[in-house]
């Protein structure tokens, strides 16, 4: 979470917006241990033939009850057979994953805010109706311009998990865009009037602090809300007019900008059973979760679109995918930010799994402010986190425009209303960003369309063991592959001599790993294979390794687009497992950098590599065409 030191900057027009001055240092790539709440843990229970999901979590309870005060159970997940507990030792874990009516056991892990830049303001807002949270050339003022009117059409609720939303900002309060729960409002006070499990939600849930107050103590979620009302409406106008969307806050990140996965699951299962037909998730994290994934399922089964920030490490999320931007569920729209020139942000992840761009350096919009001077405080800020609500408020004019679509035509309809360039070209699946006035034209001839959407069975990654067991980054010495050369090769080290054969050694190594690049997307991760992410090639290569100033004769047998194994002669030198290297690769600038290794079932040393640039893997690919994998 970046910090960030607040300073008031008047901009006329009697407006104050904050500026922030950001501290952030945006990591690149970084790979550490997945980080779980402790003690605590998402079991599935087994759904029998004829049996409802309700009756497979009576199930478990009677299961956990006989296990006694060591398990505690928290939570259930309505509508689903999944439960949040809690246990006090490693023993009730693993009975739990051999007992037949489980059908998986996984930690809860910790979610986070996608690091975010804070930057100083730019041109004062306007008091007409105009666009100025960013500059970027979305048409979003000529949409407008066609879309129904304020009066007609039914305002369509966006549920924005994050830290919470200021309802009191003057911007939510005078458009009247906060959503209620109206039988909790008009309930009594301390019951669950409307028997959701939920006492005095009358604007959401707090699920920190468990309790209907959603104040927010991080600016984050605020933020977030006040780029979904700016696609449909100029929210730095004075006044503010009626609002096009409803907001619904559900707080699961703290002051911190930090959550469990079991509260994010909660807030989804709220968001979808109270009627939002879309949610913003502007936060994520390295590690894969099934059960948030049958969340995402759960929510497209419904109709329900769901935009995701792709993530702020500048990574490639086909190799260093982002959860739960990288889910496959046909209502997952997952963003990259992109700047006012149509370039893709600098900090911004991109890959294959990346739906689509938006807006996302320098986007003003409200933060929590009090004792703010009308028309209340405002903050720009860059973000993936930025980019995300962008496309869901975009989501929500679509569903205001044709009610009955599905989220997969929903999310169709923004995917091919784009603008492309040829900077997002390999970036972005659609090589394009978001453009709302088509959207919205496209969306106007979908009025009468029937909806329907194709059928989804979700492939669940299996669960593998934590990096930290045997891969996470350790402090200490940092090693470089200073060569690769051929069986031939006298192996006496790294000389002064020229490439020569050399390179073409280097050549004949790499091409296999260049192969595998161009099929990664053809070869899925197979159940009796559960680890293995890339193909892997068996190719025996001498190595030259120099960790820590001293240099070995190394051998590698096999290679893939993740990596590669060698053999050592441990009485040489110690490696510690963790230890960052980098691969030089001849003929080409770049070093992949990477971390080593240990396979105990061959016993043997492998890199893993941690990043690959685009320009290396178009060059793999040039070297591997017409080859075939071993």
């Amino acid at each position: 979470m970046t910090r960030t030191l607040l300073v008031t900057k008047s901009l006329g027009y009697g407006f104050s917006i904050f500026v922030g001055i950001s501290f952030l240092s945006v990591a690149r790539a970084q790979v550490a241990g997945p980080q779980a709440v402790a003690g605590e843990y998402i079991v599935k229970m087994k759904v029998r033939t004829g049996e409802t999901a309700n009756g497979s979590l009576n199930t478990g309870m009677k299961m956990f009850k006989r296990m006694g005060a060591g398990v505690q159970v928290k939570q259930a997940f309505a509508g689903s057979s999944m439960m949040h507990i809690k246990a006090s030792s490693q023993s009730a874990i693993e009975a739990l994953k051999s007992d037949p009516n489980v059908e998986y056991v996984e930690p809860n892990y910790l979610l986070s805010i996608n690091p975010q830049d804070v930057r100083t303001a730019g041109v004062a807002p306007s008091n007409s109706d105009t666009y100025s949270q960013s500059y970027s050339n979305v048409k979003v003022v000529e949409a407008w311009a066609i879309e129904k009117p304020y009066n007609q059409g039914s305002k369509i609720i966006v549920a924005v998990i994050d830290t919470g939303l200021d309802i009191t900002h003057h911007l939510f309060s005078d458009s009247n865009s906060v959503w209620v729960n109206s039988a909790e409002l008009a309930g009594l006070p301390g019951v669950d009037d409307d028997g959701n499990g939920y006492v005095d939600d009358a604007y959401g849930w707090n699920y920190v602090a468990n309790s209907g107050s959603m104040y927010d103590d991080d600016n984050h979620g605020t933020h977030v809300a006040g780029i979904i009302l700016g696609v449909g409406q100029d929210v730095l106008a004075s006044p503010v007019r009626e609002s096009k969307i409803k907001i619904m806050p559900l707080k699961f990140l703290d002051a911190n900008g930090s959550g469990s996965t079991a509260n994010a699951i909660s807030a989804m299962y709220y968001a979808v059973k109270m009627g939002a037909k879309v949610i913003n998730n502007s936060w994520g994290g390295s590690t894969y979760s099934r059960s948030l994934h049958e969340a995402y399922t759960y929510a497209y089964d419904r109709g329900v679109v769901v935009a995701s920030a792709a993530g702020n490490s500048g990574a490639n999320t086909d190799f260093y995918p982002m959860y739960p931007g990288s889910l496959d569920t046909p209502n997952n729209i997952s963003v990259a930010a992109t700047t006012d020139a149509d370039n893709k942000a600098s900090f911004s992840n991109f890959g294959s799994t990346v739906s689509v761009a938006a807006p996302g350096v320098g986007i003003i919009s409200s933060v929590p402010g009090v004792g703010c001077p009308l028309p209340g405080c405002f903050q720009m800020m860059s973000g993936t986190s930025m980019a995300s609500p962008f496309v869901a408020g975009l989501a929500a004019l679509v569903f205001r425009e044709a009610p009955q679509l599905s989220a997969y035509q929903v999310k169709s309809i923004i995917l091919a209303g784009i603008d492309s360039f040829a900077s997002l070209s390999g970036r972005v699946s659609t090589s394009g960003r978001v453009n709302v006035l088509k959207t919205i034209q496209s969306a106007k001839t979908q009025t009468s369309t029937v909806a329907w959407a194709p059928s989804y069975t979700p492939v669940y990654k299996t669960e593998r063991a934590p990096a930290s067991t045997d891969s996470a980054p350790k402090a200490g010495g940092c090693g470089l592959i200073k060569a690769i050369l051929d069986e031939s090769s006298n192996g006496s080290g790294p000389t002064n001599g020229g490439m020569g054969s050399a390179a073409v050694v280097l050549l004949m190594v790499l091409l296999p790993m260049a192969l595998a690049a161009s099929l990664r997307s053809k070869n899925k991760l197979s159940v009796t294979d559960q680890r293995r992410q890339y193909a892997r090639y068996n190719v025996a290569k001498n190595l030259v390794i120099e960790v820590g100033g001293q240099f070995i004769n190394a051998a590698s047998d096999s290679l893939s687009l993740g990596g590669l194994s060698f053999g050592v002669n441990q009485s040489q030198m110690k490696i510690d497992k963790g230890e960052k290297i980098k691969v030089k690769i001849g003929g080409l600038d770049e070093e992949v950098v990477g971390e080593v290794v240990w396979c105990s079932q061959k016993q043997s040393y492998g890199v893993r590599f941690l990043e690959i640039t685009d320009q290396l893997r178009a060059q793999m690919l040039m070297w591997t065409n017409g080859l075939q994998p071993t």
